[in-house]
């Protein structure tokens, strides 16, 4: 994050608080925690170089009614900021940015910097420049120091201490705004003060001084009644809410308005004096918008580059882009009267018709000779020749201070010949496209508005009571715009268009993905029309990179997926990855994709409507469905590929996929990565294949999504595949095909088993062992059996599962199939184990161990284990059980097998309760409920809260401790996961904790 001047903060923390509170650490945000966590930091940071007690610190976030851990988890809060502020000094220090002593702890002075800071330090400089009679510099420090904020301060922050903070720092932002409206009438800006005093005396309608200065703005805009109208009104509201009378200030300005005393007339500005025969001072800029919302951070930066708070020059090029309907216009207009005074030669506004429908752009000379005509030049004197153009512009800007907005640019080559400038002059740009490399220019890329700010924006174009009455439903319409400027504007537009229709109603037709564009409209404004010619202008272009790109955005209407990667690009295109990657890039430069991490991008939401309209429309059925299949394709191989890297041991059902080269993966942690990562476009493909009425693309999607299992299984994704498994079986059904109907019953019935529903596991796997045997597959039909022992064993139904165990493993030796063997055997000894035969499951999981050590299978050394474990449990040495629970819990993790730890953290939890090592137990149960809840094992879940209750503990008890004897703290609920700690024991017989995310 950058300081109010611009500058980078290198190793140590940026706070922003005025608004919801943020912290960069250097140029990266970090997550600060959960919301006591950050008004700690809060309290540190407000107090930084000074001591802070715990018993202070426990008063400053929770009051009188602090609760019984709150000291404990006050140690939580401070590892959790030591590891933010610190992150390369590990779990135990030293720390030296966060200090403890006996009493307390303490921030260092430089340890973090707020944007709270920058705030006061701007109304300081603000208060010397007034004093010196600057009124320009006192006018821009207010402004400087306002544009800081975003929202409420210290949004969000629970406690006392923050609650009095937020009071005294929202006190000092109305007393900046009052001396901003004063400084614009000093400036004899009254109209400006006016629109300023506006929204102030509407939030804080008790403030005199604010009403005082809005009856003088009121009085010299000649509006003498409306002046003394304020005045009624602010008595009546003093009497009603307070009980007194306005005071003497406020009663000596009513009776000079009621007078028109001379002395209320605006002393003339110096910068409104224009001697004779004065070079021109164009100000050619548009109307300020009177409605405008957000974008407070865009904003601030624009005028750091544009009016640099040290009075350096300003930056010479400033590009605002984005995506059609982003608001790049309304910014920079915006933007550029707020900066208008740091450029008292004048500002000039061109608009180059870049993206104008069935209009020709501007050309560079014409552009130049507008801008010379601008600045005092006579027509017939401008040069007809681009380059001497160019240089009698330079040449008339020299020395001077104006700023040229230039709106709607085709790109960087329209506005070429106005890069380099005089010093002192600025060039701000915008454009759809981007103007990264751009000589001397600074590109601000535009995205969505903040929810919050989209909100806002309905409510000043609807009505603020209408969007009030329904917060959720305008919340809706806020994400279905895109919470892109234009689309709410138009969705605004329809809610005036007919006042009785509710916010549901709109929200109802928007999620219709067929209507959506239609509904954006009124008048000569659609968002479609707008991303039509951005599409347009590609398709005609008379370069290639530009027309490939335009079919990638038709093609890519194709697909249903979160994001894309070039090579999903390419299988949509059947196109060369390198090709495929510069349409991306095109698209990206053309802000009509938004960019991400390891080379993957998105379609904003409208521009995906108008993809999936574009495709409908300009592609054949045919054509679409190719495309799709080679995705399918891509996927397909890929996923098992990424899963032969990961365990060769894991069989898939034979399927032939469109050929497709698959993505690049070079081993094992490759692999899983890229399973999580591209984990949700591969199960939207699937499912959208799956739905597909074409019965080659529905088994295509089957078989993509029993492809997933394993990866699934192994990830602890299991409600997924519990979902992919009943559309497949849909499918199955519909097409009349057995074999798709057998995979998808036992697939689900293995998601079932792993999300702990049994009983209804059992149902699916019998039905599937059914159809094996009418199938004829031996493969099939053994695996079948196994899974079937799996979940009688599961249900205790123990001498049906040795039965089924035992034809498995008559069928793997028959046919060759070591891996079945493998599992028939720790099937084999568990069925024993239940049927109390302990030599039998011996024996069994013994054989078992050695093939699976012989063959490498590291997924079947857990499983052997573990029933080796509950061997040792039964026969009463928990002990050696613990250890080979243990040994499993090591293997799981450095194979990555995620979905199988809450059993082996369960039963390790359990073991230690019975050995009467109850910290070591608590630790094991709290994080058996984190991961069982995060794979949605719910069998495992219910377990850890019963032997939690074991321990006379709710699983939502304070901190317990780990394994090894060493303090535990948990994450914020629902969204931090489990966190382990370790620490020493402090002073007082506590235990500093240094909390680390797992998983």
């Amino acid at each position: 994050m950058e300081t109010a001047h611009g500058e980078v903060d290198r190793g140590r923390l940026r706070l922003r608080v005025l608004g919801p509170v943020t912290a960069w650490l250097e140029d990266r945000q970090v997550n600060l925690g959960p919301p006591l966590q950050r008004a700690a930091l809060w309290v540190l940071a407000a107090q930084a170089g000074r001591l802070v007690t715990k018993d202070r610190l426990v008063g400053a976030l929770w009051g009188a009614a602090a609760p019984k851990t709150a000291e404990q988890s006050v140690y939580t809060y401070v590892a959790g900021l030591r590891r933010l502020l610190e992150p390369e000094r590990g779990r135990r220090g030293p720390f030296t940015l966060l200090a403890q002593s006996a009493n307390g702890y303490s921030l260092a002075r430089d340890g973090c910097r707020t944007d709270a800071e920058d705030f006061e330090q701007r109304l300081a400089e603000a208060r010397r420049f007034q004093a010196e009679q600057d009124l320009p510099a006192w006018l821009r420090e207010l402004e400087a120091g306002l544009g800081l904020w975003g929202g409420t301060a210290l949004g969000g922050l629970p406690g006392p201490f923050c609650e009095a903070e937020r009071t005294r720092l929202e006190s000092m932002r109305q007393t900046a705004r009052e001396d901003r409206a004063d400084a614009l009438l000093r400036l004899g800006r009254h109209q400006e003060a006016l629109d300023a005093l506006a929204g102030l005396t509407v939030e804080a309608p008790l403030r005199e001084r604010a009403r005082e200065l809005q009856m003088l703005a009121l009085y010299r805009c000649g509006r003498q009644a409306e002046a003394l109208e304020v005045f009624h009104d602010a008595r009546r509201l003093l009497a009603e809410h307070l009980g007194v009378d306005p005071g003497a200030s406020l009663r000596r300005a009513y009776e000079l308005i009621l007078r028109a005393d001379p002395s209320l007339a605006a002393a003339p500005s110096a910068a409104a004096v224009t001697a004779p025969g004065e070079v021109v001072r164009p100000r050619q800029l548009p109307r300020d918008p009177q409605i405008f919302v957000g974008r407070a951070e865009t904003l601030v930066r624009l005028r750091a580059l544009l009016a640099p708070w040290d009075g350096g020059d300003p930056q010479a090029v400033v590009a605002v882009t984005g995506t059609a309907g982003a608001g790049k216009s309304t910014l920079s207009v915006h933007a550029a009267h707020a900066v208008s005074d740091h450029y008292p030669d004048g500002q000039l506004y061109l608009n180059l018709l870049g993206a104008t429908p069935g209009v020709g752009r501007l050309n560079p000379l014409d552009l130049l000779g507008r801008l010379l005509r601008g600045l005092g030049v006579r027509p017939e004197a401008v040069p007809s020749d681009q380059d001497e153009a160019a240089a009698m512009l330079r040449d008339r800007l020299a020395g001077r201070h104006t700023l040229i907005v230039l709106d709607d640019a085709s790109g960087p080559d329209q506005v070429r010949p106005l890069l380099g400038l005089p010093a002192g002059n600025a060039l701000l740009v915008t454009s759809r496209e981007s103007f990264a490399a751009a000589d001397d220019c600074v590109q601000l890329v535009l995205g969505r508005m903040q929810r919050s700010e989209s909100v806002a924006m309905l409510a000043k174009l609807a009505g603020a009571e209408r969007i009030a009455a329904d917060p959720a439903a305008a919340a809706e319409l806020a994400d279905l715009c895109g919470r892109l400027p234009l689309a709410l504007r138009l969705a605004a537009a329809r809610l005036m268009e007919n006042r009785h229709t509710s916010l549901a109603e709109v929200n109802a037709r928007l999620r219709d993905e067929r209507r959506a564009l239609h509904e954006l409209e009124s008048g000569d404004l659609a968002v479609r029309t707008s991303l039509q010619l951005s599409h347009d202008v590609l398709a005609g272009s008379g370069h290639e990179p530009d027309r490939a790109a335009a079919a990638a955005l038709c093609r890519l209407g194709v697909l249903r997926t979160p994001d894309i990667t070039p090579e999903v690009v390419a299988a949509l295109l059947d196109v060369p990855r390198d090709a495929a990657e510069r349409a991306v890039a095109r698209l990206v430069r053309a802000n009509l994709a938004e960019p991400g991490e390891h080379r993957r991008f998105r379609l904003h939401d409208l521009v995906r409507l108008f993809a999936m309209e574009l495709a409908e429309r300009r592609l054949s059925e045919r054509d679409r469905e190719d495309a799709l299949d080679r995705v399918i394709g891509l996927y397909g191989t890929t996923v098992r590929l990424a899963m032969r890297l990961i365990d060769p041991h894991r069989v898939h059902p034979p399927h032939e996929f469109a050929t497709c080269e698959p993505f690049a993966l070079t081993g094992g942690v490759d692999a899983s990565a890229w399973l999580e990562r591209e984990r949700p476009n591969v199960l939207a493909v699937a499912s959208q294949a799956m739905a597909s009425r074409n019965p080659c693309l529905a088994r295509s999607g089957a078989h993509l999504a029993f492809s997933c299992h394993w990866p699934l299984v192994y990830s602890g994704h299991h409600p997924e595949i519990v979902t992919l498994s009943r559309q497949a079986l849909e499918v199955g059904g519909r097409l009349d095909d057995q074999g798709i109907s057998a995979l998808a019953h036992g697939y689900l019935a293995q998601g079932l088993d792993h999300i702990g529903r049994f009983e209804e596991a059992v149902r699916h796997q019998r039905a599937e062992v059914a159809l094996r045997r009418t199938i004829g597959d031996p493969f099939s039909r053994m695996r079948a059996l196994g899974n079937l022992a799996v979940m009688l064993n599961s249900l205790k139904v123990h001498e049906e599962a040795l039965s089924s165990a035992r034809e498995q493993l008559r069928i793997a030796r028959e046919i060759g199939a070591a891996v079945g063997e493998r599992h028939a055997l720790v099937c084999v000894g568990s069925a024993h184990l239940g049927l109390g035969d302990v030599a039998a499951a011996r024996a069994a999981c013994a054989e078992m161990m050695a093939l699976a050590e012989e063959a490498g299978d590291a997924l079947h050394r857990a499983d052997a284990l573990m029933c080796m474990a509950e061997v040792h449990l039964v026969q009463d040495d928990p002990r050696s059980g613990a250890m080979l629970y243990e040994e499993a819990l090591v293997l799981m993790r450095e194979s990555r097998f995620r979905g199988m730890e809450p059993r082996c953290l369960g039963r390790l939890g359990q073991v230690e309760r019975l050995m009467g090592r109850f910290d070591r137990a608590r630790a094991y149960l709290r994080e058996t409920l984190a991961v069982a809840q995060e794979c949605g094992a719910g069998y495992w879940a219910d377990f850890a809260r019963e032997e939690l209750a074991l321990l006379g503990e709710s699983p939502h008890d304070g901190p317990s401790r780990t394994a090894d004897g060493s303090a535990r703290a948990e994450g914020s609920a629902g969204t931090e996961g489990t966190a382990h700690a370790q620490g020493s024991a402090g002073a007082e017989g506590e235990e500093e904790v240094d909390a680390v995310a797992h998983g």
